[in-house]
């Protein structure tokens, strides 16, 4: 028993320190979007695979590293992230990735001007010897802007982890020192079903109809952040009688997914979230799905309820009844 006691608490004391491994990459500074969001910029619609940091419409703000490691690449006129840069974490297997600047360090720069003359016009890619230019934790390694497709000045700030079967890339607030202080909401706005629109109060449970061997749901949801920021919320689950059928949780995507935000219903943007309860992909953000055992059962006046669930480990709770139409 005392084994077994030791191993949970060191196993504890691995989380509290893996969960606060990187520094904030810019100071003074909040969220205005989150891991996982649907995009449809540039030629296809994809996932927003890291965090943004505000600048508040300003250019030129320190870009921080987030912690001690390697310059492992870098990108300049990326149509999609423009100039970014790679720094790899080899201890932690990590790689951190900061996008839309303005330029570089005049550390990085040194290594960066001539070929960026001569390719001026063109996507650039380098790649830097392993382990030979070291950055230092807190160290100032670019200064931000609004390159790519960025619409207004900002940092884009992405984890990765490098695997040899694919990469896989994880929500950063689940690394960085952020605390966020600004009031929160998790809202429910609408059950789509059979092209049909069903308004969700909180305090009731709403009916929903739906036709064919189970309910093809599809919700609205979105988390408000004090007066100006929307985000997506992390966790979306539903249960059916007590039971969980479906759930989505966007903590980590894999890059080959990257162009496949197909979790996402139609009608979605930026800023507008309409999420599939259901999927016909194993997608990385589908943690649960359990429709098998309901396919062809009857769910009328089943009971169910549909759980939202933020970073910070708020919930909110909506209660639904199923009608089955002929």
């Amino acid at each position: 028993m005392r084994k077994i006691f030791i191993l949970i608490i060191n196993f504890l004391f691995l989380i509290n320190i893996f969960a606060s491994v990187f520094n904030l990459p810019i100071k003074d500074s909040y969220i205005t979007s989150s891991f996982g969001e649907y995009r449809n910029t540039g030629n296809n619609p994809h996932f927003h695979m890291g965090i943004d940091f505000s600048t508040f419409n300003r250019e030129n703000i320190d870009v921080l590293t987030a912690a001690e490691g390697y310059l492992e690449k870098v990108w300049i006129n990326d149509p999609v992230y423009g100039n970014t840069i790679f720094i790899k974490h080899p201890d932690l297997g990590l790689t951190t990735v900061y996008a839309h600047l303005n330029s570089f360090s005049k550390k990085i720069t040194g290594f960066t001007e001539q070929i960026n003359e001569e390719f001026s016009t063109k996507r650039i890619e380098i790649i830097f010897p392993e382990k030979e230019l070291k950055i230092n934790k807190g160290e100032v390694i670019a200064y931000s802007g609004s390159t790519g497709e960025a619409m207004a000045p900002h940092l884009h700030f992405e984890v990765w982890e490098m695997k040899e079967n694919g990469n896989i890339i994880r929500d950063a607030l689940e690394y960085i020192e952020y605390k966020e202080t600004r009031e929160k909401n998790l809202e429910l706005l609408s059950i789509r079903s059979n092209n049909k629109y069903f308004d969700i109060k909180k305090d009731e449970i709403s009916t929903i109809e739906y036709s064919g061997d189970y309910p093809n749901l599809e919700i609205r949801v979105r988390e408000k952040i004090g007066n100006n920021t929307t985000i997506l919320p992390k966790k979306m689950s539903l249960y059916i009688d007590n039971r969980i059928v479906y759930k989505l949780n966007f903590a980590q995507i894999k890059e080959e997914e990257a162009y496949n935000p197909s979790v996402f219903g139609y009608g979605s943007t930026a800023t507008v979230y309409w999420l599939k309860l259901y999927s016909k992909e194993a997608l990385t953000p589908i943690e649960i799905d359990n429709w098998g055992q309901f396919i062809g059962k009857n769910l009328n006046n089943s009971v169910g309820k549909i759980e939202l669930e933020d970073f910070w480990g708020n919930k909110e709770i909506y209660n639904i009844r199923f009608n089955k139409l002929y």
